[in-house]
């Protein structure tokens, strides 16, 4: 049963599995590294949006590195923002922080109010229009101060045999799918949607038409190489990590 991205996110199945304890791992912490480098000269990173927050898993890790005054945590699922509320008032962090059920493409009334804006989990694998992907970095250009950083991961077309050999096809074929060749269906529970998995290149592509500068983005298998460190493409998800800077 494929769902649109809404709906997936609001069964009550999809959230549970998402409720989880879960410390940022160490490419999530490296790219807080690299945003804190990016934005010392201007200042301490104090106001930070979060979009995609889900159940709020990297909200405690987010709020332990960089110690903010405020955040805004926001979500498609108005059942993940209710069981996001429950976690905050466990972690002690309902007060610094603001929740809202909204489209990310719609959260556009706000600008030059935050240091960082995160878009995490993967988030934008499941805006599978082009133009709603562009809005979106652009909202989060907007809603950043002078020389705040995003951050952000999605998922790669180059990755296992299997998944790097689909979007090769697909994309041989590009003349035909276009911007679509990226796409493919996804899901767990019993339940699918589409995703949209994206080349490096076209990562870069959308990240400088919203207007950012200084940008840096990795595969993990790259992250992986600079510590040192084998990563194994035939077992792991080589998502795309980014930095940006407004």
């Amino acid at each position: 049963m494929e769902l649109d991205n809404k709906d997936f996110w609001e069964k009550s199945t999809v959230v549970v599995s998402q409720d989880k304890k879960k410390k940022s791992s160490d490419f999530e912490f490296f790219m807080f590294q690299k945003a804190k480098a990016m934005y010392q000269k201007f200042g301490a990173i104090q106001n930070i949006k979060i979009f995609g927050c889900g159940t709020g898993r990297e909200i405690e890790s987010i709020a332990e590195y960089f110690n903010p005054t405020k955040m805004v945590a926001s979500d498609i699922a108005e059942n993940m923002i209710v069981k996001c509320n429950e976690n905050l008032k466990i972690w002690n962090l309902d007060s610094i922080t603001e929740t809202l059920a909204i489209d990310a493409k719609e959260y556009n009334k706000v600008s030059d109010a935050f240091e960082l804006v995160t878009i995490l989990n993967s988030m934008m694998t499941y805006v599978i229009d082009r133009n709603d992907r562009i809005t979106i970095f652009k909202n989060a250009k907007q809603i950043l101060k002078s020389n705040g950083v995003i951050i952000g991961t999605v998922h790669n077309q180059e990755g296992t045999f299997l998944k790097s050999s689909f979007f090769k096809l697909r994309n041989l074929l590009s003349f035909y799918y276009g911007d679509a060749a990226g796409i493919r269906s996804t899901g767990f529970h019993g339940f699918k949607l589409k995703a949209y998995y994206y080349t490096k290149s076209g990562l870069q592509k959308d990240i400088e038409s919203a207007g950012f500068k200084n940008i840096e983005i990795y595969s993990l298998e790259e992250y992986y190489a600079l510590q040192n460190i084998k990563y194994d493409r035939s077992k792991g998800y080589n998502n795309l990590i980014f930095i940006a800077q407004k």
